[in-house]
């Protein structure tokens, strides 16, 4: 779904999280109350997205019924410098019939998305997506975005081959960027922000995820 000026308004309201450490950009491991650094598309979005704990370990798990709810972190990181993106997940419910390429199905299991540019009039998104039926590795637009408006996705996992079971993900931002913006090379790009999404709006059905672990990194 298109993430646009909705998005400044909650990014002007926190503020960035900081590089935790010289190797790595850490955004979040879930250890203190999401309502301190993340913002939702509604007020209620602790319904949808709560830290919970498994084996000591604690993490985000989301569950949507029948919502479009999402939840942004302001973050300013330099991709040139930290070109990798790093998180971990799983997949519990698969929306049904979910297909991000088109409107009437365009529901995700889990998706880590990053904001390259807030702007109210040329948003600009990579988002990394668990679907419910598109092919794993595959590439598409979410059906939302409008020119000038651009929201590429990528999809990382696809059906219920590892669903319930935690998966390590690693993608080059960099690379992906270049790519979807067609550019040799790129001196300077900053992300603004990460949204975590798991939605069944359109289906109307269930989805739910886990995530845990999302930094940026060096290499």
């Amino acid at each position: 779904m298109l993430i646009s000026f909705l998005l400044t308004i909650l990014l002007s309201q926190i503020t960035a999280s900081q590089p935790l450490q010289n190797e790595n950009y850490i955004v979040d491991n879930f250890n203190t109350n999401l309502a301190q650094t993340w913002k939702g598309r509604h007020n209620n979005f602790n319904k949808t997205y709560q830290i919970k704990t498994e084996n000591n370990n604690p993490f985000l798990s989301a569950k949507s019924i029948n919502s479009d709810n999402l939840i942004v972190k302001k973050i300013e990181v330099d991709l040139v410098k930290y070109p990798y993106l790093n998180w971990t997940w799983r997949a519990n419910h698969l929306p049904e019939n979910g297909d991000e390429s088109v409107k009437k199905y365009c529901d995700v299991a889990a998706s880590v998305a990053v904001i390259l540019n807030t702007s109210r009039f040329f948003p600009k998104t990579i988002k990394y997506s668990w679907s419910t039926t598109l092919e794993k590795n595959s590439l598409t637009e979410s059906p939302f975005a409008f020119w000038p408006a651009q929201c590429d996705v990528k999809i990382v996992q696809s059906g219920a081959v590892y669903k319930g079971e935690w998966q390590t993900e690693r993608v080059n931002v960099l690379a992906d960027y270049k790519q979807f913006y067609s550019l040799s090379t790129v001196e300077s790009k900053v992300i603004y922000a990460i949204v975590i999404m798991t939605d069944s709006d359109n289906t109307q059905t269930l989805s739910a995820a886990d995530y845990d672990a999302i930094y940026f990194s060096k290499n």
